[in-house]
């Protein structure tokens, strides 16, 4: 069995298959997205006020990107997410 616990995959699988189809590129995120990931469920964030919050920071932060194919993950936006989370609190 994987280490990662059945109750968890859910959260996991569907924020990472949310924002890899954002980004439309990728198979899987890096160690360090699914340690974030895993922060932001222990925190008791529900998945989809999480995966609104991915969406409007990756929209505001490629609106702010020179290059024509960032490469973001979401330790990169995890600044743009969590004011979008404190935001979505208020």
């Amino acid at each position: 069995m994987s280490l990662i616990e059945k109750k968890n995959l859910n959260y996991l699988t569907t924020v990472e298959q949310f924002f890899l189809s954002l980004k439309d590129s990728g198979l899987s995120l890096s160690a360090s997205d699914y340690h974030l990931i895993s922060q932001w469920q222990e925190r008791g964030v529900p998945v989809e006020r999480l995966c609104r919050a991915v969406e409007t920071s990756y929209e505001k932060a490629s609106k702010q990107e020179r290059s024509p194919h960032p490469k973001w993950s979401l330790t990169r936006l995890q600044d743009y997410i969590d004011q979008e989370l404190q935001r979505a609190v208020r």
